[in-house]
């Protein structure tokens, strides 16, 4: 395994109306994983040999045809290790695998990365704020994630002003009411950054000069009673701090086409493959749970890194 990059990529391709074409494009694309949302029943498998990857759906909940999925390039620099079902979801299930990273040798790295693809409840902000506090199970000290969501909400102190919306179920779902008023709801990402995760997206454009890191991900269609254009990044990445530093770009692919797909644009996030080695190669001191007659080991990962706790 001798690539220099690591390439995720995240889409939700809208009810999966268009995937053939967007299939296309993400072959083009040739990530080592990638993060979809809203996948319809029978697309998955079909999906993974056309991009010659191995596919990973969310539990399915009663409701919607709408799940969560990651893929896996197959002899790629990622590895599957284990899948974990989240059933407890309140609404659509996360996809959650863990992948490890090879090695030169073929040997796989003693750390793991837990990967999420969510689809964040777009009618219920308690619902949301659930979903973020989940993710905190996957934060704790030594362990490493990283999430790829539509979140349906904003970044902290984006979103709004919500006058001039005559969609006013819109402005319902996309706000909560404390203290006698309603407020944009941008809770879940000020979950995820109080559990200690890095916001691709900001990292981009504050650390490596990447200011288009920041733009819209959708509002490419035009919805009665609401304003027309894109407004604010709904679809965000985040990742564990200690993954921070490998990571070397990371754009909001936008083209007319890709407009025209889905509601939605893909994120890109490309990884330095010898930061990412050091990192998953660190003795990263974590609770395991033990027998008191023998000393506790302080190295390698959870037997559950990538559940709940």
């Amino acid at each position: 395994m001798n690539a220099r990059t690591i390439t995720a990529l995240n889409w939700n391709v809208e009810k999966g109306i268009n995937w053939e074409e967007a299939a296309a494009w993400v072959q083009q694309q040739d990530p080592d994983i990638f993060f979809q949302q809203e996948v319809q029943p029978g697309q998955l498998d079909v999906l993974a040999e056309r991009l010659g990857m191995d596919g990973y759906i969310a539990v399915h909940r009663p409701g919607s045809t709408n799940d969560n999925a990651v893929y896996v390039k197959r002899g790629g620099p990622l590895a599957f290790v284990e899948e974990y079902e989240q059933s407890w979801a309140p609404w659509h299930a996360p996809a959650n695998i863990a992948v490890k990273l090879r090695d030169i040798d073929g040997t796989l790295s003693p750390r793991q990365i837990s990967c999420v693809s969510g689809h964040a409840c777009y009618w219920s902000a308690e619902y949301r704020l659930t979903e973020a506090k989940w993710c905190s199970t996957l934060a704790k000290p030594g362990w490493l994630a990283l999430h790829f969501w539509d979140w349906n909400s904003y970044r902290a102190d984006e979103g709004g002003p919500w006058e001039g919306y005559a969609d006013l179920a819109f402005v319902a779902n996309r706000t909560y009411f404390e203290g006698g008023r309603r407020h944009t709801d941008d809770r879940p990402d000020r979950e995820m950054l109080a559990a200690g995760y890095v916001e691709m997206g900001r990292h981009a454009a504050e650390h490596l000069g990447q200011a288009g890191a920041l733009n819209p991900s959708s509002g490419y269609r035009d919805h009665p009673g609401r304003p027309k254009g894109p407004r604010y990044c709904i679809d965000r990445g985040y990742l564990s701090a200690e993954l921070a530093p490998a990571l070397t770009s990371f754009t909001v692919c936008d083209t007319p086409e890709l407009r025209r797909l889905s509601d939605h644009l893909p994120l890109r996030a490309e990884f330095d493959v010898a930061q990412m080695r050091s990192i998953l190669h660190r003795p990263a001191a974590m609770y395991q749970p033990h027998d008191n007659r023998h000393a506790a080991s302080v190295h390698g990962h959870h037997p559950a890194a990538g559940g709940a706790a």
